[in-house]
């Protein structure tokens, strides 16, 4: 009887470890794009407002990007940074048990490039 009781134990004491070892954690996957071509290598940062946690990862060629284990609930803020494109930001963010794929593309604004060529100007003069 002993034995019996020992096993009961030991299974209900393993199988409490099983029951806690569940995920609940969230993913925030997307991709970036200027609307027309993908953002390749642009930094993501995901900050948790209410624990000001941060998460980083960087765009693949396509200009997808997935961050994982991130608490479930929010807000989060959502900063997209780039030598290509105007820094981008967005508040309010709110995660849900599992995976959390942005809906639609995230577009930015490519920076505006100067030509540095227009900036320079020869003058020539010529005495008579």
């Amino acid at each position: 009887m002993t034995k019996l009781k020992l096993i009961i134990v030991l299974f209900f004491a393993l199988s409490s470890g099983i029951v806690n070892a569940q995920i609940t954690s969230s993913t925030l996957s997307g991709k970036v794009t200027d609307g027309d071509f993908p953002i390749a290598n642009a930094t993501i940062t995901i900050i948790h407002l209410p624990t000001n946690a941060s998460f980083d990862t960087t765009t693949d060629k396509k200009g997808r990007f997935s961050i994982d284990n991130l608490d479930v609930g929010g807000p989060y803020k959502l900063i997209i940074k780039s030598n290509e494109i105007a820094e981008y930001k967005r508040t309010g963010i709110q995660l849900v048990l599992g995976d959390n794929e942005m809906i639609k593309d995230i577009i930015v604004n490519r920076k505006e490039s100067v030509n540095n060529d227009a900036s320079k100007l020869e003058v020539t003069a010529t005495m008579q």
